[in-house]
């Protein structure tokens, strides 16, 4: 049995200690070490924090670890650590990401983009009608969807991506040792054949209400864009929203009449300036340039830049997306120098700017 694997998943039951903490443990310590540490070098390490003492020279959560280990053996479940290569990337760059990932399906999340369909339970028609669309639109391109497996519109995005044979991942709020809602068990079954069921939690958590709170921001960080088909003022589709801004994600949302109340969320996100607006995967497509790769091409062939204009499209190019600070940082231009050269650029049809003052390569 992998050492590592299970001291560092003993170390997530550890209770108090949350997954930002977890990481910035490890920083300085493998898990391993924990519990080979002395009662002194534990002291020093735990000043802050006595009371986590007793839970390194206890063999209690190891024993828990060895168990939920054979457990994910026998049920063909892999444990993907945060140091993994297969651990979703987008995922690895959220400083709140947990440091263990349980996955049924063999799947790889590296060679799609990947777009997170969220929205209320109580979908209406006219949500069921667009992601329809969305999906059958969306069907050709190389693309993954995610969503939470909750009745209304995400289950409606399972549903629609298996029968268009479109690769999609269900986050869980909970173990891989059972289903919630169990209506939905024969979905996930083919969501794991041609996809993944993915979940920070192990088969010994036990199922509360903020787990599924708390996994909204795993369909988040794991995207790379996430459309709000259908929403209320409140509901866990708007907090999907805020990981996603928060975590420099695009965010869409269908608008829809003013008098709707599920359109209500939606309209006001547009209008807050928290999300785009999509009227149909042509917008989608349009905003992540997949269908005019030519056109990409000919610009950087052909398109004259200036010294500047060139130093900024080079780092974007080598960096990706960077926020303004990052180019301010890097290429030592001026506050005003910087905006004159992204304006050009933009003009060029070059760069795109993205919410947070971000900017990527068109």
């Amino acid at each position: 049995m992998n050492s590592q694997l299970l001291h560092l998943m003993a170390l997530t039951y550890v209770p108090g200690i949350g997954v930002i903490n977890q990481r910035k443990i490890l920083k300085n310590i493998l898990a391993e070490d924990l519990w080979k540490s002395s009662e002194k070098e534990l002291e020093d390490f735990f000043q802050s924090k006595p009371e986590f003492l007793k839970h390194f020279k206890s063999k209690e959560f190891l024993e828990l670890a060895q168990k939920e280990i054979e457990f994910c053996e026998k049920n063909e479940i892999q444990i993907i650590s945060y140091e993994s290569d297969n651990y979703p990337k987008n995922l690895k760059e959220c400083v709140d990401s947990p440091v263990l990932l349980f996955q049924k399906g063999n799947y790889h999340f590296d060679k799609k983009l990947h777009v997170a369909v969220v929205g209320t339970r109580r979908m209406t028609n006219y949500g069921k009608g667009f992601i329809k669309n969305l999906l059958d639109e969306l069907a050709p391109q190389n693309i993954g969807i995610v969503s939470g497996l909750a009745f209304g519109c995400d289950i409606e995005a399972h549903r629609k991506s298996i029968e268009l044979g479109i690769p999609n991942v269900a986050v869980l709020g909970h173990g891989l040792n059972r289903i919630s809602p169990t209506n939905h068990r024969k979905e996930s079954e083919k969501i794991s054949e041609n996809g993944a069921l993915l979940t920070e939690y192990s088969s010994f958590h036990s199922t509360e209400g903020m787990n599924f709170v708390l996994r909204n921001r795993i369909i988040a960080g794991i995207c790379d864009a996430v459309i709000v088909v259908e929403s209320d003022v409140k509901g866990g589709s708007l907090l999907t929203a805020t990981y996603a801004n928060n975590y420099n994600r695009e965010v869409f949302a269908v608008p829809g009449r003013v008098a709707d109340k599920y359109s209500l969320g939606c309209n006001q996100l547009i209008q807050s300036h928290q999300a785009y607006m999509i009227r149909s995967a042509e917008d989608l497509l349009n905003y992540f340039n997949l269908r005019k790769q030519l056109k990409t091409v000919q610009k950087e062939l052909f398109i004259e830049l200036n010294e500047q204009e060139k130093l900024i499209y080079d780092l974007l190019k080598k960096n990706g997306r960077q926020q303004v600070d990052q180019l301010l940082s890097v290429s030592g231009l001026a506050v005003f120098k910087l905006n004159g050269v992204l304006l050009n650029l933009e003009l060029k049809g070059v760069v795109k700017p993205l919410t947070g003052k971000f900017y990527e390569i068109s």
